[in-house]
């Protein structure tokens, strides 16, 4: 992995990194525990505060549009580690987390979505242009409650944007701020349900000056206040995809479509363990299960099968295991008209996926169910279902039951792993606490995870997933 960075580094970033050290290989893997803290505690007074070594890739957040699709991925440097570096006032380690969040942007840029890299206002001059820049976003952030920035740094920074600018990149800050110029994008952060009222306000009535530029809000509180945005006028927005709470969700909740009670059965028989012949007695009693059980085995990616014409043969050639997976698929495709659907499947796909992925890295034998559990976690949010009636739904066995209802128990490191990367509070103690290699590897996963859920979101979007 280190050497991956180094390598996309030195194209990418327009500077050469010191040399990163490679994460230390456990030869144990601790056992899960019920909860940790996600709060840093501060070192004893005496103790000069530990000086970051490495740098991890940098972890992605959707970046939502008006469509109700993923349309890119945000990065930024995790408050922790902000918080280290600004106490060491270290340019040197500055400057190598400002280049990761611009490779990581520019990545998700190549494959033709938007790559937001949000960085300080203060730190922005120390980081390397390339010659091109273009599909990149880079939001200047400047710290409300701290001091003004000189007028020699502030010359710094527009000197940088300029800079930016001329090899194709997109800039992005508050309106409050003079650059000597007009932002590309508005960049807001909207914390409360008051100051998304007050942001669609603005949208409709800009600033002077700053008309007709589309706003990004981040840091949204939850999938409610992302919504209202994208419908009141924003252009991006990116956040906490949860409900402020479930019982608010399921209140307007309506009856589930006839489809989800037939697929939920056969999910429920193939966990019981029904003989093959019972389950292809009832996939060909559902026409609609048919068709797209069909179609699916005779998609491109089983092209090397050469065609298939019988459920029989689908259900014997696909395997139990990959049914079951399948079926779990197909009921996020009745997720009724949500604004956010699209991004919200995407998102559970690269959820299920990832957390499949960390089942494999821990060695568990049988890693397609986690990708079951990883899929639950989030299916209560997209079809507005109550936790206890996705376990039923799903047929979760205990363990997977246990993480999902009461958050505790063996499986639970999974899903709080991926709640870690998430919320983009990946850490290597937390990913040490939880029994993996490192948090590179595990953000490593999550990437690879991405990729996959891209791709299947757009299979997704046809009848033949």
């Amino acid at each position: 992995m280190t050497s991956f960075f180094h390598r996309v580094l030195s194209k990418l970033s327009g500077s050469t990194p010191a040399p990163v050290p490679q994460p230390t290989v456990r030869s144990t893997r601790p056992q899960p525990v019920a909860s940790k803290p996600l709060v840093a505690v501060a070192p004893a007074p005496a103790t000069p505060p530990p000086r970051p070594t490495s740098v991890a890739l940098a972890a992605r957040r959707p970046l939502i549009g008006a469509s109700g699709k993923v349309e890119g991925f945000e990065f930024r440097i995790d408050d922790m580690a902000l918080q280290l570096l600004a106490m060491r006032a270290d340019p040197v380690a500055q400057a190598a987390h400002v280049a990761a969040v611009l490779v990581a942007a520019r990545l998700v840029a190549m494959d033709g979505r938007i790559g937001l890299a949000r960085l300080p206002a203060a730190w922005l001059a120390l980081a390397g242009v390339p010659r091109n820049d273009a599909g990149t976003v880079i939001g200047v952030e400047f710290d409300a409650s701290g001091p003004p920035l000189s007028s020699e740094v502030m010359f710094g920074v527009a000197a940088k944007v300029a800079e930016f600018r001329a090899v194709g990149a997109k800039l992005a800050w508050g309106a409050g701020q003079s650059m000597g110029s007009n932002p590309d994008f508005l960049l807001v952060r909207p914390g409360t349900p008051e100051a998304v009222t007050g942001l669609i306000a603005a949208v409709k009535a800009p600033p002077a000056g700053l008309a007709n530029i589309p706003f990004i809000a981040t840091d949204m509180a939850c999938v409610e206040d992302m919504e209202r945005a994208l419908q009141g006028g924003v252009h991006l927005a990116s956040g906490s995809l949860t409900a402020t709470t479930m019982a608010a969700t399921l209140a307007k909740a309506g009856p589930l479509a006839p489809e989800v009670g037939r697929v939920a059965l056969l999910i429920s028989k193939l966990a019981a363990g029904a003989e093959t012949a019972d389950i292809v007695g009832d996939i060909k009693g559902d026409i609609g299960v048919s068709v797209r059980l069909l179609q699916r085995m005779n998609s491109a990616s089983y092209a090397h099968l050469g065609g298939i014409s019988s459920i029989d043969q689908a259900v014997m050639l696909l395997g139990r295991n990959d049914l079951h997976r399948w079926l779990s698929l197909m009921l996020m495709q009745f997720a009724g008209s949500r604004q956010l659907s699209s991004a919200l499947q995407e998102v559970a796909l690269w959820r299920a996926r990832l957390v499949e992925l960390l089942a494999v890295e821990r060695g568990e034998s049988e890693p397609g169910r986690f990708f079951t559990l990883g899929l639950a976690s989030k299916l209560g949010l997209i079809l507005k279902m109550a936790p206890t009636d996705v376990v039923s739904t799903l047929s979760l066995p205990p363990e997977g039951a246990q993480a999902l209802l009461s958050e505790s128990g063996p499986w639970f490191v999974y899903l709080r792993t991926a709640q870690d990367v998430e919320n983009q509070t990946a850490s290597e103690a937390s990913a040490a606490a939880d029994g993996f290699t490192s948090a590179v590897r595990v953000l490593e996963l999550s990437s690879q995870a991405w990729a996959w859920a891209a791709e299947n979101t757009v299979r997704a979007a046809v009848p033949t997933a």
